[in-house]
């Protein structure tokens, strides 16, 4: 795998974390910042689970004639990359979070 690929999904989650903790500021602000910081941190992650377990159960339901030991890589491969993933924009998201409600604060 690339490490451009590692590079941009981690902007990419900095950025929507940061975004959503201006928006939930506005939608919300009767949350406590430490609130609307874990919400706009887990919004992105949330959503790459969500498809890495879509992508599994498609793994899942396929038929491979036989292959059993390729499915059964394809899941852990897949598994292993979208918790990688989900990881990655939990940290990202909680960084631009952070960032931005501090920046708020003063």
């Amino acid at each position: 795998m690339n490490w451009t690929f590692v590079l941009i999904g981690f902007a990419l989650a900095v950025f929507m974390g940061s975004a959503l903790v201006s928006l939930l500021t506005r939608i919300r602000p009767q949350w406590s910042r430490r609130r609307r910081r874990l919400v706009a941190a887990l919004a992105l992650p949330l959503m790459t689970l969500i498809a890495t377990c879509i992508g599994v159960l498609m793994i899942a339901m396929m038929d491979h004639r036989g292959s059993e030991q390729i499915e059964d890589l394809a899941i852990m491969a897949l598994t292993a990359i979208g918790g990688g993933f989900a990881l990655l924009a939990w940290i990202g998201g909680l960084v631009g979070a952070t960032l931005t409600s501090r920046r708020q604060a003063e």
